[in-house]
This record gives structure tokens, C-alpha cells and sequence, in this order.
């Protein structure tokens, strides 16, 4: 009975846990951090790498950059983008960038760009 339950248990800490993941992702595509950070949460030179990072610090930034807390104007935008998130848009970024899974981009086909391909 105790092996059922704690399966149980288990399941829906699963199924929460993806809900969370989804919801992170669609957050991070429709608050437009994938123009700044990349589709794949990879980072660039001039913005850092945020997928896989620990949760902690992911969780620390996000609630500093909404507490307007900044020490650059990079730090500064971010802040105009973290204070209209609440704790749970917090929690689901989070879980999403933390547990981050490798997104697949596929290239453009040569055909459909009209010849001028990558």
C-alpha cells in the first residue's frame, strides 16, 4: 500500500513539475527573453547563458531584477521585463530554465528561403 501511494505521489510531483516546465517556456518565448538570451536559453556575448543554471541564483536574480534591485542598464532592462512577474511566473521560468531541455532548430531549407539559403 505504501509502495502505491508514494508511486502516486511521484506521479503527480511529475506531472506538476512538466505543467511548471510548459508554463516557463511559454513565458520565456511570449516575454521575449529568446530575442536577448536565445531560442535555446544559450546566451550570447553580450547576454549570459541562463538554461541549466542552478535554481537558486536563477530564482535570486528574477526577484532582485523585480525588487528593481540593477547595477548595470542591462540589469536595469531586465528589471522593466522581471516586475510584472509574480512569484509563480517566478517558480515556472525557473523550472524551465533550471531543467532546461536542448531545443532542436532546425536549419531553413534552401527551397523555402528562394535559393539564398544559409
Amino acid at each position: 500500500m505504501r509502495f502505491i501511494v508514494l508511486v502516486s505521489v511521484m506521479m503527480s510531483f511529475l506531472v506538476a513539475s512538466e505543467a511548471s516546465y510548459n508554463r516557463g517556456e511559454t513565458l520565456f518565448f511570449s516575454h521575449a527573453c529568446s530575442s536577448c538570451h536565445g531560442p535555446a536559453a544559450e546566451g550570447s556575448t553580450s547576454y549570459p547563458k541562463l538554461a541549466n543554471k542552478k535554481s537558486a541564483y536563477l530564482r535570486k536574480k528574477l526577484t532582485d531584477f523585480r525588487a528593481g534591485k540593477a547595477s548595470s542598464v542591462s540589469q536595469q532592462m531586465m528589471s522593466q521585463f522581471a516586475e510584472k512577474l509574480s512569484d509563480k511566473n517566478i517558480d515556472d521560468l525557473v523550472n524551465f530554465l533550471a531543467n532546461h531541455k536542448q531545443v532542436k532548430i532546425k536549419d531553413m531549407d534552401d527551397a523555402y528561403l528562394g535559393g539564398v539559403g544559409s
